[in-house]
């Protein structure tokens, strides 16, 4: 009798619940969206590296906005090398053009190339090495050898020959021959993950309910290699202004009157004595972003990790 009145407890007695006994084991329930903001924001060089690239697009497109330096290509503007002043934050060049303001308009060319021509090299990459990890055999063997064939000429040298023929110059004509070649490391990436997903059990699945070909390459397989593509796209960033900027300065990239961060340290190299800001604006600028970018590629690998424990 004692120890049925031990054990009968009244409601008032009954034990907490499992929430009020251990909170820190019970957490709240995130979405995957939300886990791998988390684990990026965990990844503080990452995180700084974004907040750069947003400040960066903020000065090159809303800056000749806001500060009125819009002119870059206004000749007379200050006395040549004119020091830096309130006018003008960073001096002037050989010519009395606004430092400040090509600076601006260089980051704009080159960040659009590099985003535009990543993006077509991305499309191109990720068509091609889709194909060839789905269907394999000679489908396979065929792109798989366009694309060694590619990898093995000189890019370079091979960049040079054709936009001294090719180009004109432009952003669209640089974009184009930067994406053309570009393509390549994606589409062996992307070959990869589909040789590995079309194997897993949720295509074979997809498959017996009768999915078409082209659903379970789009719909089922391309979805479960995003990771891979993001991280590959973000690095590719960097990579192409890189690419360009090496074309700029020797004289195969963007031309004048259009300014590009690589132009720029291409024509202020002769002038390095006079002012050497105007090598070192746009080359720490180079640098940066470039850094940016590829600490922000990190982030992405480790965030869009499957493997990774929650944190």
């Amino acid at each position: 009798m004692e120890i049925f009145e031990q054990t009968n407890t009244t409601p008032e007695e009954s034990p907490e619940p499992l929430e009020e006994q251990s909170p820190v084991l019970v957490q709240k329930r995130r979405s995957q969206g939300r886990i791998i903001l988390d684990r990026f924001l965990h990844h503080r060089m990452a995180s700084a590296g974004a907040i750069f690239l947003i400040l960066l697009f903020l000065f090159c497109f809303l800056g000749p906005l806001v500060t009125g330096h819009n002119h870059p290509d206004d000749v007379g503007v200050a006395a040549p090398f004119a020091p830096a002043s309130f006018q003008l934050p960073l001096g002037a060049d050989d010519v009395g053009r606004d430092e400040f303001a090509r600076a601006m308009a260089g980051g704009q060319i080159s960040l659009l190339v590099g985003l535009s021509s990543m993006f077509v090299a991305i499309v191109l990459g990720v068509g091609i090495g889709a194909f060839a990890g789905y269907y394999g055999g000679i489908v396979d063997s065929l792109l798989m050898r366009i694309t060694d064939t590619i990898l093995a000429i000189p890019l370079y040298l091979l960049l040079f020959v054709l936009s001294a023929s090719f180009t004109n110059g432009s952003p669209l004509s640089v974009i184009f021959l930067i994406a053309i070649f570009g393509w390549t490391t994606a589409a062996r990436l992307i070959r990869g993950e589909f040789l590995a997903q079309k194997e897993r059990e949720y295509v074979l699945a997809a498959q017996t309910i009768g999915a078409r070909h082209f659903r379970l390459i789009f719909r089922h397989i391309l979805p479960n290699a995003a990771g891979p593509i993001i991280v590959n796209a973000t690095l590719q960033v960097g990579n192409n202004i890189i690419l360009e900027s090496i074309l700029s300065y020797f004289g195969f990239g963007i031309k004048v009157p259009l300014a590009s961060w690589g132009s720029m340290v291409s024509a202020g190299q002769g002038f390095f004595d006079n002012n050497p800001g105007l090598v070192f604006i746009p080359g720490l600028l180079i640098f940066f972003t470039v850094l940016s970018c590829n600490l922000v590629g990190d982030g992405l690998r480790d965030a869009l990790d499957p493997h990774m424990t929650e944190r």
